[in-house]
């Protein structure tokens, strides 16, 4: 009898630490699925590229490298990263990643970022190397301007500072010769292709290394987007419908909204419609796009609308594509019609035409 309840005491305990085994397994299993999966790049998608600057160049290598983590994109310049150079006699970089090219050699420069490395083979060639033609004159200019004030983390009122900046910069970037540079500095090369056209290919030779900042302007702009976007369920500022209907005789659907729309959503639409908003930046209005599904018909159509800073409802019609623009779609009564989708915007919004 003993023996027998020791055997069940012990076949007890092995069940007790079979299920804590289990038991923290599954939460070892669930924390490694969760943990965040860490990537660093360079500006051209490699673990490893190869840069060329002339000596005295001083600039942000952190600018040139991708930090991907937890589906966001970062630059190393807006975390805390850390940097070193092989060669200090051809190359220093300090702790916020400011690199000051010394004397004509090679060194690498790594970046670390929580585990993670990116490795540039830094060529530094002597001054005047270069060709110093009017377009990277004026790409070095324009690219002074973008850097002034550069933020850590936007705010709406920032962002919209940030965003005049980027459109000056890609306007003055335009104007000084797509063929010659790139919108972060690196010089081209005329090409010939198998067909005998010339094309323009980049190369490692970055002649204008301030132009760097115009990566990071784009990953502190496309931040605030994921996070304000009013049409993306992911965003904190996503629109949330209170109400809505839709008028067959005046061809509108009237949406009203939970909260009033904000400075945020407002920049974030500029961003995130950059082609329906190209007039100007404005600080209280803001146009974008939206699905609206004709369930009877099984039809979908887009909508056309305007955003007002402060409003708490807007009217939109359907319209759909044609060759000669968007052509509006009559309201049917008696219809029913979902604003949005699973991928676009609230997850939905049904209601039945009047």
């Amino acid at each position: 009898m003993q023996q027998r309840e020791r055997e069940n005491r012990r076949g007890i305990r092995a069940v007790l630490l079979l299920t804590l085994f289990l038991s923290l397994s599954i939460c070892f299993a669930l924390t490694e699925v969760k943990a965040a999966v860490i990537q660093l790049i360079w500006h051209d998608g490699k673990a490893e590229t190869e840069i060329t600057v002339e000596k005295g160049a001083k600039f942000y290598i952190g600018d040139f490298v991708d930090v991907i983590s937890d589906g966001t994109l970062s630059t190393a310049s807006l975390v805390k990263a850390s940097y070193q150079s092989q060669d200090k006699k051809v190359a220093t970089v300090n702790g916020k990643g400011y690199l000051n090219a010394k004397n004509p050699g090679m060194t690498d420069i790594t970046v670390t970022y929580q585990g993670k490395q990116a490795v540039c083979h830094l060529t530094v060639e002597k001054k005047g190397t270069f060709a110093q033609g009017d377009a990277v004159k004026e790409l070095q200019a324009a690219a002074k301007k973008l850097s002034k004030g550069m933020p850590k983390k936007l705010t709406a009122a920032k962002g919209f500072a940030l965003l005049k900046k980027r459109n000056d910069y890609t306007i003055a970037y335009q104007y000084a010769g797509v063929a010659k540079l790139t919108k972060d500095g690196f010089l081209h090369e005329r090409v010939s292709m198998p067909t005998g056209v010339l094309k323009n290919k980049k190369t490692v030779r970055l002649a204008v290394p301030e132009a760097g900042r115009y990566l990071t302007v784009e990953a502190l702009l496309r931040q605030f987007l994921v996070a304000n976007d009013p049409t993306s369920k992911q965003s904190k500022k996503v629109m949330r419908i209170a109400s809505a209907e839709a008028s067959s005789k005046t061809g509108k659907i009237t949406v009203k909204l939970a909260k009033k729309l904000g400075s945020e959503e407002i920049l974030a639409a500029q961003l995130a419609f950059p082609e329906y908003n190209s007039e100007g930046i404005s600080k209280t209005k803001a146009n974008l796009l939206m699905s609206i599904y004709d369930a009877t018909e099984k039809k979908y159509y887009k909508g056309q609308v305007a955003l007002k800073k402060g409003a708490k409802q807007f009217q939109v019609k359907p319209v759909v594509y044609s060759y000669s623009g968007y052509e509006e779609v009559k309201i049917v009564k008696g219809h029913v019609y979902l604003l949005g989708s699973e991928a676009n915007w609230a997850g939905g919004k049904s209601l039945t035409a009047k």
